[in-house]
């Protein structure tokens, strides 16, 4: 009898250190997405914080705020992990890249939300799959310099910013204001 149980045993250790491994790589997989996204902080080769006139093929699409202009890019590939996207828009805040924006279809906005939990993991607010089925819904990824979040079904928009860029760069705004308002112009 107890030559019986140690098969069993040895495949029992052999399942529990398979799951533990796979639950360690799924949870690394997740952690160098984040990480991926903190290093590069950007979006397609423009880092935060760069100067617009340092980056080349932008079209002004509007402006956003007194200090905040929002560009295209011409040569853009509009999709984001397979799913198609209906613009990307890069916001630079007195003329520093801080945020961009990628737009979506309703129709495609659940599709969007899987493929930026299988790239950066289970968002901060925990929707889950279920959630984006509601009316309206938000869900939020943070990694140690740089913010993912996307709001949907209407109006689905994922927004990727470097939340230390877009505060330097709004005090700023505010200080200019205020020097400005001193002078009286």
């Amino acid at each position: 009898m107890i030559e019986s149980r140690l098969p069993l045993a040895g495949v029992a250790k052999v399942c529990f250190l398979c799951c533990c491994f796979a639950l360690i790589s799924a949870r690394l997989a997740v952690a160098s997405g984040l990480e991926e996204l903190d290093r590069e902080y950007g979006f397609r080769g423009i880092g935060f914080g760069a100067d617009l006139d340092r980056v080349a093929n932008l079209k002004k699409a509007g402006e956003r705020g007194q200090c905040e202009v929002a560009y295209t890019r011409s040569g853009d590939k509009l999709e984001f992990e397979g799913v198609p996207l209906t613009g990307i828009e890069y916001s630079f805040q007195n003329d520093r890249f801080t945020l961009v924006s990628l737009l979506a279809k309703p129709e495609n906005c659940s599709r969007l939300y899987a493929a930026l939990r299988a790239r950066y993991g289970e968002d901060q607010t925990k929707l889950g799959v279920d959630g984006t089925q509601k009316p309206f819904w938000t869900a939020t990824w943070e990694g140690k310099r740089v913010k993912v979040d996307i709001t949907g079904p209407t109006g689905c928009i994922v927004t990727i910013s470097a939340p230390e860029e877009a505060i330097l760069e709004e005090r700023r705004c505010r200080e200019d204001d205020r020097v400005k308002a001193g002078r009286g112009d």
